[in-house]
């Protein structure tokens, strides 16, 4: 994801000109990283309440609606108004009273995927909040917003992530064996990535455009 970022910052400021082809590439790992939401929610499910999944949702999605207003600031060409964090907040909540049916939820997100493909066909001018949620959107959607994860078919794949966590693991643990590796730098290194994985997401983007930016201000620095 970072190297994606630094990348598309690049093309961004005329640095570096990328071809198309970079960006079907990194959506290659977007469905990886929902699988992953699923997951962890899965995870998370056997040691918090109802309401503490139902906040966290929800403060992601309040996090989401600030790089809403931000990028109508800042760019507002192509400002991100249904991204990566206002999908996964609502598929967090959406999916927590889902969690009771385990593995079964498969069936849901089959359906949900299958639908995002008939969501995604319809063309409107301009879509209101529900329509973009859903996945109902402007023809040539990419060239009006940086950022765009509709719920059809997303919240599909965070489904399956929640299927795939009751089938690997069982009120939080391990169905399969593993060996202990969380003596070695590489695997410590990985496990704090992952354990603030939302700061990363949230701090890395800023840091690296205002390098960039700073650098196309002042290039003999």
């Amino acid at each position: 994801m970072i190297f994606f970022h630094v990348m598309w910052d690049l093309n961004y400021f005329g640095l570096v000109s990328l071809d198309n082809g970079l960006y079907g590439w990194g959506r290659m790992f977007v469905p990886v990283f929902l699988v992953l939401v699923g997951v962890c929610l899965t995870l998370a499910s056997a040691r918090k309440t109802t309401r503490q999944l139902l906040l966290r949702g929800a403060e992601i999605f309040g996090l989401g609606m600030i790089i809403t207003l931000t990028t109508l600031i800042f760019m507002p060409e192509r400002p991100i108004l249904f991204g990566a964090l206002h999908c996964i907040g609502l598929s967090i909540i959406l999916s927590v009273p889902l969690l009771r049916l385990r593995y079964y939820n498969i069936t849901i997100a089959t359906a949900i995927i299958l639908t995002g493909f008939f969501t995604w066909l319809p063309h409107v001018k301009n879509p209101n909040a529900l329509q973009l949620a859903v996945g109902i959107h402007q023809h040539g959607v990419w060239n009006y917003t940086i950022d765009y994860f509709p719920l059809f078919p997303w919240l599909g794949v965070v489904l399956l992530g929640v299927a795939l966590g009751n089938l690997l693991y069982k009120n939080g643990e391990r169905r399969f064996p593993f060996p202990d590796i969380s003596r070695y730098m590489p695997a410590r290194l990985f496990s704090w990535l992952g354990r603030h994985s939302l700061l990363i997401y949230l701090a890395h983007q800023p840091i690296i455009a205002g390098v960039l930016h700073l650098y196309v201000l002042y290039p003999i620095l």
